[in-house]
Formats: structure tokens, C-alpha cells, sequence
């Protein structure tokens, strides 16, 4: 398969920032010498972990739909409606591992530490904004050859 569209580079490294952000922690809660991780694979106290399953769909879910994106080059109005969902679920995700920051980080003696890679759905949702304006680029230049015909 030959990558001929930028938008196409663009969903391929979100999905690439997404699946980075599967295998670790955004978030990390510490009270006294006790430390919870919060994170699409690692979620729980430091022994016991486990999947947390709002952030692993959302994640699972964004990869999904910008890999089906990615194979939409023929619709480019189907390309940019599944691109615009996605945006949509990237912003739940962000909006997601912030509710349980301000959570757990109001109860009292808790502290949260966020994580550097708490900024790769940050940068998964600009990419996706570029693919987006991209794909809104190849549709103005669509319409003004159509209407040069």
C-alpha cells in the first residue's frame, strides 16, 4: 500500500501516539507510601494491576477508527466523518483521565502525579485535527476542479 496523502501519515501516527498510551500510566495517586497508577492497561495499586475498561475502549476505539479512516481514501466524506467522531472520542478520553484526577485528587490526603504520556491523546487529537483539515484541503480542491469542468 502506498501512502499518497498526507491525512493518511497523519491518522497513522495517531494511531501509533494511541497505542503507545495503552501500556502506561497518565496518572499516578499517592497517599503516604501507597501508589495507584491510572492508565488504559495499568490501573491499580503498583502489585495489583489490571485494565481499566473506560479508558481501554476509548483508546481501542480511537486506534479503531482512525486505521478504518486510513482505508476510507475513496470516501473522502466518510474519511472526514469518522475522523471528526474520532476527535470527538479523543477529547471523552482527555476529558476522562481529567474527571479522575479532580476525583480522587479531592479526597482527602491523596496526591496526583500526571504523567508525561497523560500528553499523547493531546497530541493524538492535533494530528487528528490536521488529517481532518487535510482531508477539508483535498475536498475544496475536489469541488473547484469539478467546477472547472
Amino acid at each position: 500500500m502506498v501512502i499518497q496523502r498526507i491525512q493518511s501519515v497523519y491518522l497513522l501516527i495517531a494511531v501509533i501516539l494511541m497505542a503507545v498510551f495503552a501500556f502506561f500510566p497518565a496518572l499516578s495517586f499517592q497517599l503516604g507510601d501507597k501508589t495507584v497508577l491510572y492508565g488504559a492497561l495499568e490501573t491499580g495499586r503498583a502489585g495489583s494491576l489490571h485494565i481499566d475498561p473506560l479508558l481501554f475502549t476509548l483508546t481501542l476505539l480511537i486506534m479503531l477508527l482512525a486505521i478504518i479512516a486510513i482505508f476510507q481514501y475513496k470516501n473522502l466524506q466518510r474519511q472526514m466523518t469518522i475522523c471528526f467522531v474520532d476527535i470527538i472520542i479523543a477529547l471523552a478520553l482527555v476529558a476522562a483521565i481529567c474527571i479522575q484526577a479532580f476525583v480522587v485528587g479531592n479526597r482527602e490526603g491523596w496526591t496526583v502525579s500526571w504523567q508525561w504520556w497523560v500528553c499523547l491523546p493531546i497530541l493524538t487529537i492535533i494530528f487528528l485535527m490536521l488529517a481532518h483539515n487535510s482531508m477539508s484541503k483535498d475536498k475544496k480542491k475536489l469541488l473547484d476542479a469539478d467546477r472547472l469542468r
